[in-house]
């Protein structure tokens, strides 16, 4: 990663009704205790992320546009839940050719 922290992939949910694709990852090092890094230490991993790893898979099967809603916790939490001792950060995105383009909610 661009910022030298780890990230690992734990969950991807792809609703191909809305064209709407969610990668998951873990971060451990934005939990307060690790190292507390916040969402601006982060956004440059976001942009390689997307463009590096989801792009390439999500063309490989054969997704070519839609969303993708990419987010990072310090720790897996169920999706669509809210857990007030877990650190999450999300980013929107949109498919644009071999580019990951950068949305605001």
């Amino acid at each position: 990663m661009p910022s030298g922290l780890e990230i690992s992939l734990y969950d991807v949910i792809l609703d191909a009704n809305s064209q709407v694709a969610r990668f998951r990852f873990l971060v451990p090092d934005i939990a307060p205790d690790a190292g507390n890094k916040t969402f601006g230490d982060v956004i440059d991993d976001l942009q390689y992320v997307c463009d590096s790893v989801i792009v390439p898979a999500l063309h490989d099967n054969g997704w070519v546009s839609g969303d993708v809603v990419l987010s990072v916790s310090d720790r897996p939490v169920d999706f669509g839940a809210y857990d007030s001792q877990v650190v999450q950060f999300f980013q929107p995105f949109r498919l644009e050719g071999d580019t990951c383009v950068w949305e605001d909610f």
